[in-house]
């Protein structure tokens, strides 16, 4: 192809035709245009092509990411109500003197297990997003994370330095359930009870530690009330994703 146009220039040149020479030369400079205009359109195809895939692989391992988010925070649900159902039993013993039922009494020092993974493995995805739509709804899964951190973190100081100190300090423990029992794994709810009912129900008619009932209900239930403000924000936050995986 270069060949002929520089046959072609030649030729118009020896027969002294300048003004199609340059009518040629013209044309042949808007060609060479035309063609790296349609080379760089190419590539920028290319280009956004393979940012469309990268960014799905994103959003593929994000969904993944919040699914299991999401399976974590239904159990910490279903643990949480189970220990907000013995605070009230206690709370009717130790201060109204209604005899209602501790089914596990060593919710009273149960720690959920809180570890969310989505948008801390990789703190930085949402500005690998192009949608401005989801890239919002991650913005707001991660604000709302956050302020389940604090709670959460406030929740588990109280239980651990506090309450487990106060339950240890009364010898609420029964060591013999905890040492002698060959599933005490330490994760989640102990199938035994190493925390002594009895003595669990009369230190709940004490006013101190009535006090501190009051506050771990406080926390447990801001813990609680964070956790399903994230879990909704994580169903709406997949419903965003899977509508723009299936553009």
């Amino acid at each position: 192809m270069i060949s002929f146009f520089r046959k072609v220039r030649q030729k118009l040149l020896t027969e002294n035709r300048v003004t199609r020479y340059l009518v040629y030369a013209i044309g042949e400079i808007f060609l060479v245009v035309i063609g790296i205009l349609i080379a760089l359109q190419i590539n920028n195809a290319n280009e956004a092509s393979k940012a469309r895939r990268s960014e799905q692989i994103v959003l593929k391992n994000l969904i993944q990411d919040l699914r299991e988010d999401s399976l974590s925070f239904s159990e910490n649900l279903t643990t949480l109500t189970k220990i907000n159902n013995l605070h009230q039993a206690l709370y009717e013993i130790g201060v109204k003197g209604i005899d209602s039922e501790i089914e596990n009494p060593n919710l009273i020092r149960l720690l959920i297990y809180y570890n969310p993974i989505a948008t801390k493995n990789d703190p930085f995805v949402a500005d690998k997003l192009s949608n401005e739509s989801v890239r919002k709804e991650v913005n707001t899964y991660a604000r709302y994370l956050k302020d389940l951190d604090v709670t959460y973190t406030e929740y588990a100081e109280l239980l651990e330095n506090r309450v487990r100190v106060y339950l240890a300090d009364n010898k609420t423990h029964q060591l013999s359930s905890w040492f002698e029992n060959n599933n005490n794994s330490g994760k989640g709810e102990s199938p035994f009870d190493f925390v002594d009912k009895e003595r669990l129900i009369l230190l709940s008619k004490t006013p101190e530690f009535q006090q501190l009932l009051l506050e771990t209900s406080i926390k447990t239930k801001n813990t609680e009330f964070n956790i399903k403000t994230v879990l909704a924000q994580n169903h709406r936050l997949k419903e965003v994703i899977l509508k723009e995986l299936t553009k």
